[in-house]
């Protein structure tokens, strides 16, 4: 692919696409703020909730299919549809909803019961607010921890000027993915945690392949302009880039098509922040860099 993108030059392109997408999701948090309302979904691991392992009478795939279906039936009765539903090869289910009122806790069971059937009840549990918080705290010490040793890496292994780019344009990700989870009201949950790490991850692997070959331009022609130097950079890595983030969505939105309910959010998040991490990686980490970086003294 022999392309001339001039990525840089188009930097407050790219900069209003990203900030009408923070824009709006961050309105729509504070709306919801002053509205007295959570300003995003979150899931029980965060707000506290209910939990219930069932073990039913059905062996095989086929009628497990029709349990879901049946015991979100039950569910929507008392409008906790939209719980965490969740199998086992062993004929088990384990449902997650909201914290609800313990005289419903019977009228939930009994009306699974009507809908899918005789079910043994292994145990249930509610996980109390003080748990979500601490699971709050961790949550932002791993994220911060992870940006702080991002940071240390990419400045030794090049120099300060490429770890800020890409510690701004993982900051760039992070906005984006919660602005997008805020705009499709999407749950915040340790799912979302995890895909939100992964994300991270594959994002600064394509900038730091973008970086390499940008210091090797860089070293070799230590004359050049850094923004041609960029841009060739760029679109010597762009078929590649490209390719890999298509892959890597083929196979999410696969999931997310016949994943089921269960990871079907998960694999939404997966997906936003790939494009997102790939868009990045071009366009905001790279012409972030062409404007910080510092030649070495010659």
């Amino acid at each position: 692919m022999n392309t001339k993108f001039k990525f840089v030059e188009k930097k407050n392109f790219w900069l209003t696409i990203s900030l009408s997408i923070i824009i709006i999701g961050i309105s729509l948090m504070s709306i919801r703020f002053f509205q007295n309302k959570p300003i995003l979904n979150y899931g029980i691991d965060f707000i506290g909730g209910n939990t219930f392992h069932l073990k039913l009478t059905s062996t095989t795939p086929k009628d497990q299919i029709s349990h879901l279906t049946s015991i979100r039936d039950a569910l929507s009765l008392y409008n906790l549809e939209n719980s965490q539903i969740q199998f086992s090869n062993n004929n088990e289910v384990y449902i997650k909803t909201i914290a609800i009122e313990k005289n419903k806790t019977t009228q939930i069971l009994n009306s699974i019961r009507e809908k899918a059937g005789d079910i043994e009840i292994l145990e249930i549990d509610f996980i109390g607010p003080s748990i979500g918080k601490s699971l709050q705290k961790q949550a932002f010490l791993i994220i911060i921890f992870v940006t702080a040793s991002l940071l240390l890496y990419i400045t030794l292994r090049f120099q300060l000027s490429f770890g800020l780019a890409a510690i701004l344009a993982l900051l760039h990700d992070g906005l984006i993915i919660f602005s997008t989870t805020s705009i499709l009201n999407l749950e915040i949950n340790i799912s979302f945690i995890a895909a939100l790490l992964t994300i991270l991850g594959y994002s600064i692997n394509d900038t730091i392949v973008i970086f390499d070959r940008i210091r090797e331009k860089t070293e070799n022609y230590v004359s050049g302009n850094i923004n041609e130097l960029t841009n060739a950079s760029l679109n010597q890595t762009l078929q590649r880039t490209v390719n890999t983030s298509i892959t890597t969505l083929m196979v999410i939105l696969s999931l997310i098509i016949f994943g089921g309910n269960t990871i079907q959010e998960f694999c939404m998040i997966l997906a936003i922040g790939i494009i997102s991490g790939t868009y990045s990686s071009l366009c905001i980490a790279s012409p972030i860099l062409a404007k910080l970086y510092k030649a070495p003294p010659s």
